[in-house]
């Protein structure tokens, strides 16, 4: 979940670049894409360039009268997926606090182990209705994620931590799933995701 974080000093609010239903938003997309390093902000899988990503509104009902805080771009699979269960989510906290926006407190509540996003207290239902909402541990996602990892393993599994650098710095589009490749493989990719 690297990349919900949001930023104070982003270009968007430098910009004052705003969603405009059925205008050009080419230049938020660019932008949303360059913070978040190209990834979904939703399942940190890596766009390729074939893939769609889209400016979602993490919380539709306030689609064009939202901010640089309400945007993300997403797969849109995934934006299809969640706009699903935003009925059932629509009256949760997180919508008002936010707090997946900032780095540490999400990860002080929400953990990745084992191919899963667990809460560090289990009675946290702020935490784990967005873990729901964003299903992040949805089939699809689960298993996806498992087997980008399974076959990472048998790929670069006995590689050192300088060679498994070296080769996600060549093949960029291996990086999807960041968090569950830095908690398997034991490296920090920090440097290749400023």
């Amino acid at each position: 979940m690297k990349f919900l974080t949001k930023h104070i000093n982003s270009d968007i609010l430098t910009e004052d670049l705003k969603y405009k239903s059925g205008a050009d938003n080419s230049r938020l997309r660019i932008k949303l894409l360059e913070e978040q390093h190209n990834f979904c902000a939703y399942t940190e899988k890596y766009f390729s360039n074939i893939d769609c990503a889209e400016v979602e509104h993490f919380n539709p009902s306030l689609k064009d009268t939202d901010n640089y805080y309400n945007y993300y771009t997403t797969l849109r699979y995934a934006n299809q997926q969640k706009i699903s269960k935003y009925p059932i989510y629509k009256k949760s906290d997180f919508f008002k606090t936010l707090f997946f926006q900032d780095d540490a407190e999400l990860k002080s509540r929400i953990y990745y182990e084992d191919f899963e996003y667990l809460l560090t207290n289990k009675d946290d239902r702020e935490a784990g209705d967005l873990v729901g909402y964003l299903g992040l541990n949805d089939d699809y996602l689960y298993g996806e994620r498992m087997m980008h990892i399974d076959r990472l393993k048998s790929t670069i599994g006995d590689f050192t931590p300088e060679q498994k650098q070296t080769y996600f710095k060549k093949y960029k589009n291996d990086l999807s799933f960041p968090t569950a490749i830095e908690y398997e493989f034991e490296i920090d990719l920090s440097a290749l995701l400023p």
